[in-house]
């Protein structure tokens, strides 16, 4: 996880998503610049939920200082 040092996103899809909850968040909680999002959505999150998942996306994506980032 130390070579991982460029902001990360990760969007879990909550209960129903195959992948346990609990994983991405410990995840997320190891990296040094980490966002955690979850969008109840099962495992297929950007197509049961696309708009909020390209919602997501895009603001992370959209520069920003570094002053104005808060961490994770």
């Amino acid at each position: 996880m130390e070579r991982i040092t460029l902001p990360t996103l990760l969007i879990g899809g909550g209960p129903e998503s195959l992948i346990p909850q609990k994983h991405i968040a410990e995840l997320a909680g190891d990296l040094p610049d980490a966002r955690h999002i979850t969008l109840e959505a099962g495992h297929l999150v950007h197509r049961a939920r696309s708009r909020e998942f390209l919602r997501a996306v895009e603001e992370f994506l959209t520069p920003h200082r570094p002053e104005d980032r808060t961490p994770s």
